[in-house]
């Protein structure tokens, strides 16, 4: 049976680019693509210049996020060894001498008799103002 469709070769007229590497792309592709194709080189490793591209573009995002998650994981391993060496009740001392700021808390509420509940990733404090006693409440784990 003979093809009546010839094999084209690729044209690059429009002078379409990949925005990560700038390698042209051919006419033939799909009008919204704008980056190379994915492929696998010789080793198996995956060249993927969409992924790329963006990768490099979120770096500042996703650094301010690790930094803000470092952050509370480590205000978690604080506020857990002062559970170790107090306990579950403490004082406005201990939470200034371990370094727990109550406002660095990832949410809070403030009741109308002044009691203040700060939540944490692990842990909540139930503080009381006017004694200057706080209970701490580890969350559950699933």
């Amino acid at each position: 049976m003979k093809n009546i469709y010839p094999a084209t070769q690729p044209t690059f007229e429009k002078n379409r680019k990949c925005l990560h590497c700038g390698e042209p792309i051919s006419d033939q592709e799909h009008a919204t693509r704008e980056y190379c194709e994915k492929f696998y080189d010789e080793s198996g490793k995956v060249h993927d210049c969409k992924t790329t591209y963006h990768r490099i573009n979120d770096k500042p995002e996703r650094l301010n996020h690790s930094n803000l998650i470092n952050h509370h994981k480590s205000l978690g391993n604080r506020i857990s060894g002062m559970i170790l060496k107090k306990g579950y009740t403490v004082t406005t001392d201990d939470l200034n001498a371990y370094d727990v700021i109550l406002s660095d808390s990832i949410r809070f509420d403030l009741k109308n008799d002044g009691t203040l509940i700060s939540y944490f990733l692990e842990h909540t404090i139930i503080s009381n103002p006017v004694i200057n006693q706080h209970t701490i409440k580890e969350h559950e784990q699933s």
